[in-house]
C-alpha cells in the first residue's frame, strides 16, 4: 500500500474530474471544486418516499455522504455501488416485515 500525505489525500482524483454534466469529458476536465459540486448535486436530488423505515433512510443518507468523497478517491464509487444493493435489500426486508405484521393483525373474515 502506498502511504500518502494528507495533502495527497486531499487532491481530487482526475478520473472523477472527467465526469461532467455533459458526460464523460475526454477532451476536458472539471476543476476539483466543480467536480465536488457536480457529484454532490447528482445525489442531492435523490429522495426516499416518506414511509421508508428510519434504518434504511440512515443507510441511504450515509451512502450519499460517502459518495461525495469519490471526488478524492474514485474507488469509493465502487464501494457505494455495492452498498447501495444492500440498502435496497434492507428496504425490501423492512417492507416485507411491515406487510407480515400487517397481515397478522388483520382480523379474519
Amino acid at each position: 500500500m502506498e502511504i500518502k500525505s494528507l495533502k495527497q489525500l486531499r487532491e481530487a482524483d482526475e478520473r472523477t474530474q472527467r465526469f461532467t454534466p455533459g458526460g464523460l469529458g475526454l477532451d476536458r476536465i472539471l476543476t476539483p471544486e466543480s467536480a465536488a459540486q457536480f457529484q454532490q448535486e447528482l445525489v442531492a436530488g435523490l429522495d426516499l418516499a416518506p414511509d421508508v423505515a428510519a434504518g434504511t433512510r440512515q443507510s441511504f443518507d450515509r451512502l450519499r455522504t460517502i459518495y461525495a468523497y469519490g471526488v478524492l478517491c474514485y474507488d469509493i464509487f465502487t464501494i457505494v455501488d455495492g452498498h447501495a444493493l444492500l440498502v435496497i435489500e434492507q428496504a425490501l426486508r423492512d417492507r416485507f416485515l411491515e406487510l407480515r405484521l400487517w397481515t397478522r393483525r388483520r382480523p379474519m373474515a
